[in-house]
């Protein structure tokens, strides 16, 4: 049997990468490509694909709220491929109903595996990202999410509460909130490590 492929990456390099090392494989083919979350949106729904390989930063959203946003209905297995393999993307990545997670940077052959093994029903996460994904995924709600948004814009807490419309104060209970839950000592520290570690990225459908 083939195993029908589609992808998803807005690197040009990546998909002609990705597509000229699948035609190498015998029992695989590239059917589809896209760059963008409309295109995952569409390749999702279509019954000529068996595995989409769905990048996460994508110029019009994510392949995480893509993935959130079909949920868990009839559709191509679903591999995760990131430059990043930060904990919240895992976790987002498993608790979305993703079958699999690979680094950009891994082998061909274990992407190959990969493969092969969600089109035949199985998991491709491994031991240690099923145990990450059990504590790191990261929600936020969506005031959370406009005040941390624009702190990491590098505005004031004052440009943060005329810009959505608030107090100063509620903004400073929002931050000392977050602070409180991941352990952070201050607004650069928050910052930096909401960057580092994507949480923006993660965003569960409604």
């Amino acid at each position: 049997m083939t195993i029908r492929v589609g992808v998803v990456d807005d690197h040009p390099i990546a998909l002609g990468g990705l597509d000229a090392a699948l035609a190498t494989i015998e029992d695989m083919t590239v059917v589809a490509q896209t760059g963008t979350a409309a295109g995952a949106r569409e390749l999702a729904r279509r019954d000529d694909i068996d595995v989409l390989l769905l990048d996460i930063r994508l110029p019009d959203g994510n392949g995480l709220e893509v993935l959130s946003d079909i949920g868990r209905q009839a559709r191509p297995a679903v591999i995760v491929i990131s430059s990043f393999g930060m904990g919240s993307y895992v976790a987002a990545a498993v608790r979305f109903g993703a079958q699999g997670f690979v680094l950009k940077t891994a082998p061909l052959a274990e992407l190959i595996a990969a493969i092969r093994r969600v089109a035949g029903g199985g998991s491709a996460f491994t031991a240690d990202q099923l145990r990450e994904s059990r504590s790191g995924f990261i929600a936020l709600s969506p005031r959370e999410r406009d005040v941390l948004r624009l702190v990491l814009a590098g505005c004031s807490n004052d440009e943060v509460a005329g810009r959505l419309g608030i107090s100063a104060k509620t903004v400073e209970v929002y931050l000392s909130r977050l602070y409180a839950r991941f352990g952070a000592m201050s607004r650069t520290e928050l910052a930096l490590r909401a960057d580092r570690e994507g949480w923006l990225d993660v965003v569960e459908g409604r």
